[in-house]
């Protein structure tokens, strides 16, 4: 038997709000954002066009999410006024999310320093610095989401970018072929489209629009299956 609590109803649109796939699309255009930029670097040697170029795909990928979400989430689960606790718990973690993102480019603005300057960002400890940096900076953040949205497999992703910095700084794939860093990120970009994707799509096909019908001259919102 359904529940029609509105605390239920509530629970059911959040988790039909984060479990369309998507999130894991933004994170399989995050890993490619990594990986051509590392090709353009490979191939120009110019440091602000591979920036750029990881910019712009990491961004157009948040914005093609937010789009998809408007265009066609939204119309299939309507829109949902949260709990006061859970916007505080989602407040929060935006705070935390823009501080992550502050220190992350600290880090790269640091690291293309040392490069230009010739000094030493990671003194101490080598490449295991680099990596315990990055699995700080990036499974911090992701474990706060995961938890939050009740979104597991946002841990899965942060693995695959400390997991390609471990092959890449301590295996030294580098040292095999020059294109290790865009073949890592690649490898795990087509693991999370793979993920994402089939999920996106099984929610369009399983959850039908809601349809606008008018009542007396009114309109009341009803959903009709297809």
């Amino acid at each position: 038997m359904t529940s029609i609590r509105l605390q239920d109803i509530e629970r059911h649109s959040w988790r039909m709000t984060n479990k369309d796939g998507l999130l894991d699309i933004l994170f399989g255009f995050m890993l490619l954002g990594a990986c051509l930029s590392a090709l353009v670097g490979l191939r120009y040697a110019l440091e602000w066009l591979r920036i750029l170029v990881l910019c712009g795909i990491q961004f157009g990928g948040v914005a093609f999410v937010i789009w998809m979400r408007k265009r066609m989430v939204a119309p299939r689960i309507g829109r949902v006024k949260f709990s006061s606790k859970r916007t505080r718990r989602v407040r929060t973690l935006r705070i935390v999310m823009a501080v992550c993102v502050a220190v992350t480019v600290l880090l790269v603005v640091a690291t293309s320093l040392s490069q230009r300057f010739d000094f030493a960002l990671f003194r101490y400890g080598g490449a295991w610095s680099v990596v315990a940096v990055v699995a700080a900076v990036v499974m911090i953040p992701l474990s706060a989401m995961a938890i939050v949205l009740d979104y597991p497999r946002l841990l899965l992703y942060g693995s695959l970018f400390v997991i390609a910095e471990f092959l890449l700084e301590v295996v030294g794939l580098d040292d095999f072929t020059s294109y290790a860093e865009t073949i890592v990120y690649g490898a795990g970009s087509v693991i999370a489209f793979a993920i994402g994707i089939p999920i996106f799509l099984k929610f369009l096909r399983s959850v039908p629009r809601i349809v606008l019908e008018e009542f007396g001259g009114s309109s009341e919102s009803s959903t009709i299956a297809s």
